[in-house]
This record gives C-alpha cells, structure tokens and sequence, in this order.
C-alpha cells in the first residue's frame, strides 16, 4: 500500500465499509476539527472500475463525510486532494480492513476528556478556541473542567468507572471540597447513592445532623464556639437537630482526627498514620498502597471474658425479641442496646495485628471513626511499596494468611490462597458489567433482543432475577378489581394467541433468551409491540378530573394522534358499560349532544332504567332517527374516553399554567339539564 493524493470529487463511501448504525454522528464536530487541524489520519481506498480513476473509501467514512460537509458550507474546495493509503484486494479484504479499524478504536473515557482539557488551558489554550478547534460547544468544555475540581475521592470513582458521569456533575454542583466529600462519605454506601438527584438536593443542602459520628466526634461546644449555626427539627427529633455549617464541623474534625494521629504514630513506631473523617477507608486512599497481612493480635483474658458477657447479653436480646414485645419503647431501646454491643465487639476483634519492630517504620495505617464517633486505628496496615510476607511467631503455629499451617499449605499440600475481598469481587463485577455493556451499546440488534426479552419473559425466578438486567415492564396500576371487557380488550388477547410463544417453552433463562433471540424479525417486532401495548397506564380523557385515580396524560392523546385512533371505532357504550352507571340528567345531556335539546325533551317522562335501554339502542344506531342524528350518535363516546386533538391539549396546558383553568371536579363539563328549558323546548 502507498499513499497518493486523490482529489475529494473523486472519493466515494465503499459498501464494503462496515460501520452503518452512527456514520452520521457528530460530523460537523469532526467537519470544524478538521478544518482546524486538517486531516490528521489519511483515508484507506481502492480503485473503482467505473468510473475510471475514481476510489471507494474503505476506512475513513466519517472522515469522508465531514469533508464533504466542509464542501457544503463553502470552507473547502471541491477538487482538494486529500491523503489517501491505496489497497488493493477484493471486497472481503476491504470489509475486513474496514471491522479492524473500526473494532479496534478506543473510546478515551471521561476522566481522559477531562485531564487533555485541563492540559490545553495549563498550556495557554482558552475554552473558546478549544471549542473551535475540536468542533465542540463551550457549554461542554466548561463543564468537563468543572469536574476536574472534584475531591481526589470522586474524581479516582470517576476514573475507575465505580460512579457514572450523571454522579459525578451532581457533587460538582458545589467548588467546595469539604462538602462533596462530606455528602460523599453519607452516600457511598448508601442505597441512593446512584441517585443524582438526591445527592444534588444533599449538596445544595448539606448540613449534618447531630447524631452523625462526625458531629458526636466535635461536641457541640466546640461547634458553636467556631461561629457553627444549629437548627433544632421538632419533627425529627431521631435524627437530631441539624448543624449548618458542615464545613466548620470538617474542619475541626480534620484537626482532631490530624492530632489523634501524631499520637498513634508515637505509640505504635509506625511509619505514617493518616487521618481519614469518616468511618470508613475509601479506595482512592488506599489505590496506589499495598495492604501488610499480618498474625492477629491475640486477645487478652480481660478481652475474651468481655467477649463472651457480650455475646450473652446479645442472645438474652434476640430471646426477647422472638418471645414478642409490647412496648414499641421497649424494642427500640433493646435495638440500640444491641447494636452499642455489636460495635464493642467489632472494636476488641478487630484490632491491629503484631507487626515486628523491623518492619514497623515501613508500614503504616488509618485513623477513622466509629459509629459512635469515637476515633478508631483502622485494623488493615498498608505499605507503600509490596512488602515480604512476615512469618509467624506465634506459639500456635498461626500464619500471615490466618490459618494454622505454619508453611502456609493446604491439607493437600497446596500453598493456601487468599480468597479475594467482597469488595474487590463488587469492583470486578462491576467491571465485567461495563465490558459486556460497552460491546452491547454497538450490537443493537442484540439489545434489542436483549429488551424485549426482558419485559416478555414473565417465567416466575423465586429468588434472584436471572435476567440480569433492570429493564422491566411491572404490570401498570389498574385501580380496579375488574371491568367489562370489549372489543379493544378481546382484540388484545386475540393478538397475544397470535404470537410465537414457542420461545416461552426452555426451563433456563438462557435456553429461553436462545429461542427468543432465534425468532424471525416479525416475530420479534410482534412482541415488541404486544409488550410496550401492555406496559401502559390507564389515563382518561377529556376535562383533568379532580379526583383519585387515573389522570390525563397528553402523550396518550398524541400517541393516538399518530395512528389516527378513532375511540368510537373500538368501543362503545352499552347500559352495562355506562349507561345503568350515571344518572338521569347526564343521559338527557348526552342525548341533547347528538339530537339538541327538542329531542332529550322527548324522553323526560322516562324512567331511569327505560331510559338507559334506550340509550344503548340509540347510539348503537339501532334507533330510527335522522342520518345526522346516527351519524353523531355512532361518532359519540364520553370525554373520559376521546382522544383528545394535540392543538386541544396543549391549550388546556396553556391554560393551566396561566392560571385560567377553574378547579374541577368529577363530571365537570356534564352540567344538569335546567328542566324548564327542556319543557320550553
């Protein structure tokens, strides 16, 4: 292969090219970054046999298309020659070199994007040319280097993919470290910790209540003496009063952590402590050390006999519990009790172990705090570079990995391995998720397997989903036990009948996900549209009603819009449906609707229940009237149940939101009939 120049006229996309799905995304980013920087990659061709002179672009699609954009908009010149390598080789080769290319880029992750923005502005670039030059908004460049001042924690989370981006611009909503990592420490293992919005609104409004390790850990003499403002909360009197001023209750924290420190170094000859606020060591402190496994410090005879008055005490409490309590009060004390007791006997079994004096200056550890705010050495000693393994010493015969072999073997005389840690299983776990989730983002045609699979498959787990994925499809909320069914319903089950179900047969979710994915694609478009069809929520047209239940919802209306959905054409109202259920002026309106008020005054003299029969004859058509008046009574179905036009909805939106719209209130818009003007009639 050579490189020759070949004027841009006479470059054409090769069908041998294999990317399809984005070849249009972010072209005219890639049209300004190369009118900027000019084509940094040359194209991969080969020569077409008509017309004559002309080539086929086998890699380097996009790059093509960007030019041809310049081209467009008048910044490049038809005939420019660009650089191109010339392949020779027949249309698999082609399609082959175009997969390698394409398979073979790497996506450079955020916390990259972050690090070259802030090396251009380190180097004198500012943020408008930054823009110009890669064909990106400024908007994106400002806020890529927003994240770059998060704490070193969540930046290293970031980095590490262990929080998503959506997580990370929620604690860059605030520049202060001390409150990204104060919400940090309350979230990082919390249930909503995935949850951007909460951590914003955590953000936005951080303070810490009293009872938290941190608050117990400063006094709140010492807080208010620092200029520390308190809130007290009648409401939530469990949580304790709030204190505002995070940051100074940090602080102060940070300074008496920082002195606890410099005392444990001292004690234990150890070569560094580090105080880390919080009650827990977190990975981006411990990334770039290697943990020491060291013998367990043996416990004293003061310890073992607390150990086992612990333990009893512990079992008196689950006793009570399982015999029943009265007293609410009772059982809320008991649970503290037993909680304060399992944290005592962490404290005396977790303790650091024997570390000989040869090696002490080399290793060192953390200082954190408990769940009472007590300041704690964290058992697990780290060095900052790999350490030998240290022998044991003890009388036991115990060991560095904990066992009682003092060579450290199996009783099959294999070298006895560590299991990994639950925390770096989740870690890798996760991990293997994002590989699998990366490769899935490019296969659409498997993820679309993948999500309709996922909603159709109603096969019962008993236990852990082994679909492995959070797409669902709950069945939606009907709020009632049962209703009459119709047309549309029956019409519904005989679609379900209809579909290939053979996939439904196979025990495994596996084998079941094979015969799903094995269907022909009207198959799988026919489950597709029977499981979005069912995942929807019952709504109710016409005027909002100002009740409990279902509510309008304009998407609905659109939805029917688009397919041009006729409600009259699917159901229609019969004295079991509706009629038998409102009352007799509601039926004189619906009658004055279709024949005017003349014709609902014919009917005023009819009793309830006659009246509701002749109804149903009436808009069933099955009444001689004029053709107008079947025509509206055929084309009528209540406001409940019409589709309303897109026009009509967004005005009752327009309404709404300048405050025109009154209040209303079930059958609003269905007024009485004034009888005298019915007799008048």
């Amino acid at each position: 292969m050579s490189i020759i120049q070949i004027p841009l006229a006479k470059l054409h996309l090769s069908p041998a090219n294999v990317r399809k799905n984005d070849s249009q995304l972010f072209i005219d980013e890639l049209a300004a970054n190369i009118a900027e920087n000019g084509l940094l990659q040359n194209l991969v061709v080969a020569p077409m046999a008509k017309p004559k002179g002309h080539y086929c672009v086998t890699a380097g699609g996009r790059r093509l298309r960007a030019m041809n954009r310049l081209v467009e908009l008048g910044q490049w010149a038809k005939n420019v020659n660009v650089d191109c390598r010339s392949l020779q080789g027949d249309a698999a080769q082609q399609s082959e070199v175009s997969f390698a290319e394409n398979f073979m880029q790497l996506k450079m992750t955020v916390t990259d994007e972050i690090r070259a923005f802030k090396h251009f502005i380190n180097e004198g670039s500012d943020v408008d040319g930054i823009a110009r030059r890669l064909g990106l908004t400024r908007r994106h460049i400002e806020a890529r280097l927003r994240l770059a001042d998060l704490a070193e924690p969540i930046f290293a989370a970031l980095d590490e993919g262990s929080i998503t981006l959506d997580i990370a611009k929620a604690y860059a909503s605030t520049a202060s470290h001390e409150r990204q990592l104060m919400v940090w420490e309350q979230m990082a293992n919390h249930w909503q910790g995935n949850n951007a919005d909460t951590i914003r609104r955590m953000i936005a409004h951080a303070s810490l209540p009293s009872t938290s390790p941190i608050a117990r850990y400063v006094g709140e003499e010492a807080y208010r003496e620092a200029g520390g403002r308190i809130e007290s909360d009648l409401f939530q009197a469990e949580t304790g009063d709030k204190w505002l001023d995070s940051e100074i209750a940090l602080r102060i924290a940070g300074e008496k952590l920082q002195a606890f420190a410099v005392e444990v170094a001292t004690e234990t000859g150890y070569g560094w402590v580090r105080p880390l606020v919080g009650t827990r060591v977190d990975h981006a402190a411990v990334e770039a050390l290697h943990p020491v496994q060291v013998e367990a410090a043996p416990l004293s005879e003061e310890e073992q006999a607390r150990i086992a008055t612990i333990a009893d005490e512990m079992a008196e409490i689950e006793t009570k519990f399982e015999a029943g309590l009265d007293d609410d009060g009772d059982a809320d004390a008991l649970e503290d009790r037993f909680g304060a007791l399992e944290a005592e006997l962490v404290r005396i079994q977790d303790k650091p172990g024997v570390v000989s004096d040869e090696i002490k200056p080399s290793v060192g550890c953390f200082v954190i705090l408990d769940a009472e705010g007590m300041p704690v050495i964290d058992a697990t000693l780290y060095s900052e570079t790999a350490p030998r393994k240290q022998r044991s010493t003890t009388a036991t015969g115990g060991n560095a990995n904990g066992s009682g072999d003092p060579d450290g073997m199996g009783e099959d005389g294999e070298v006895a391995i560590k299991p990994l840690s639950q925390r770096l299983i989740g870690e890798l776990s996760v991990q293997r998720r994002d590989i699998l989730a990366a490769n899935l983002a490019v296969n659409p045609a498997v993820a679309l397997d993948l999500l309709i699979f996922a909603i159709a498959d109603r096969t019962p787990t008993y236990g852990r989903d082994e679909r492995g994925t959070t797409v669902r499809a709950p069945e939606p909320s009907c709020y009632l036990d049962a209703y009459p069914a119709s047309p549309a319903f029956e019409q519904l089950a005989e679609i379900r009948d209809g579909l290939d179900t053979s996939w439904t047969e196979p025990e495994t979710t596996v084998a079941r996900f094979e015969a799903f994915a094995g269907l022909d694609d009207d198959a799988k478009a026919g489950w597709l549209a029977y499981v979005v069809a069912k995942s929807l929520e019952p709504s109710i047209g016409g005027a909002r009603l100002g009740h409990q239940g279902p509510s309008s919802n304009d998407l609905h209306d659109h939805l029917a819009g688009l397919m041009q959905i006729e409600a009259a054409q699917h159901w229609r109202p019969t004295a079991a449906n509706y009629f038998d259920r409102v009352g007799k002026q509601q039926l004189l309106r619906h009658i004055t609707d279709i024949g005017g008020t003349t014709m609902a005054a014919s009917y005023m003299a009819s009793k309830k229940g006659d009246l509701s029969q002749t109804c149903e004859k009436l808009f069933a058509g099955e009444t001689i009237v004029a053709p107008e008046v079947k025509a509206a009574a055929l084309a009528w179905v209540p406001d409940a149940i019409r589709f309303r036009p897109a026009a009509e909805g967004i005005a009752d939106e327009t309404a709404e939101s300048e405050g025109a719209a009154e209040p209303l209130v079930e059958d609003a818009g269905e007024e009485p009939l004034d009888v005298e003007d019915l007799v008048e009639a």
